[in-house]
C-alpha cells in the first residue's frame, strides 16, 4: 500500500534505498494507528497549516517531485555540481515519514491529557522521522534529511541534498497558501506578503 500511495519511492535508483524507504513508510505506520499514507491528514503539522483538501500523500509527493525538479534545473545549469540523486531522492521520500507517530490519535490524546507528563508532542515528525530511518538501516545521510528538513535544521550545518529537500518543503507549503489551498486561520507567516487566492469549487 505504500507504493500505491506514494508510486514516486520506485524512481529511487538505488535498489536498497528504495526498498529501505518503504520499510521506513511502512514501520512507521505500524507505529500509528493509520493504514495507509493516504489515511494521514494533510497537514504540515496537526493543526497547522491545514490543507482544504487531500491527503498527506498530496504533500509528499509533490515534495518529491518538487525536489527532483530542483535539483535537475541546478544540475542542468551547473553540470559540474555533485548530487547524490539517492540520498536527495530517498530523503526527499521520508522527509515527512515521522508523521504517522505525530498525528496518530491516541498520541494526540495522549499528549493533551498530560502535556507536563509525555511533553506536546514527545517527538515531532522530524525527530521521530530520523529514528524511523535509523531502525530499518537507511544511511545517516537520509536521516538527517528527514531530521533537517524542518526548523530542527535551523540548529544544525545542513547537507545539500537536505537543503534541497528543504527548499522544496517549505516552497510547496508557501505555494499552496497563496493558492488558496490552506485554511486561512492556520497560514502562519506563508504567504504573508502576498494575497491569497480563493479556492474555485470544481
Amino acid at each position: 500500500m505504500v507504493l500505491e500511495d506514494f508510486p514516486e519511492i520506485a524512481e529511487i535508483p538505488d535498489p536498497e534505498l528504495r526498498t529501505k524507504t518503504i520499510e521506513a513508510w511502512t514501520y512507521s505506520l505500524c507505529c500509528s494507528g493509520f493504514e495507509r499514507l493516504s489515511d494521514i491528514p494533510p497537514h504540515g503539522n496537526p493543526g497547522s497549516p491545514v490543507l482544504k483538501r487531500g491527503t498527506q500523500a498530496v504533500h509528499v509527493r509533490g515534495v518529491f517531485r518538487y525536489a527532483n525538479a530542483i535539483a535537475r534545473e541546478f544540475q542542468a545549469a551547473y553540470p559540474a555540481i555533485a548530487i547524490d540523486w539517492g540520498i536527495l531522492l530517498a530523503g526527499a521520500a521520508c522527509h515527512d515519514v515521522g508523521k504517522p507517530y505525530e498525528f496518530d490519535p491516541d498520541n494526540r490524546r495522549r499528549w493533551e491529557t498530560s502535556p507536563a507528563q509525555s511533553g506536546s508532542p514527545t517527538f515531532r515528525h522530524s525527530v521521530f522521522g530520523m529514528h524511523v530511518c535509523l531502525t530499518v538501516g537507511l544511511p545517516d545521510e537520509v536521516a538527517h534529511i528527514a531530521v533537517g528538513h524542518s526548523f530542527e535544521g535551523n540548529h544544525t550545518g545542513v547537507s545539500s541534498e537536505c537543503m534541497i529537500v528543504r527548499q522544496a518543503d517549505h516552497g510547496w507549503w508557501q505555494v499552496a497558501a497563496t493558492l488558496g489551498l490552506v485554511e486561512a486561520d492556520t497560514a502562519g507567516g506563508l504567504g504573508a506578503n502576498l494575497t491569497m487566492r480563493p479556492l474555485r469549487s470544481n
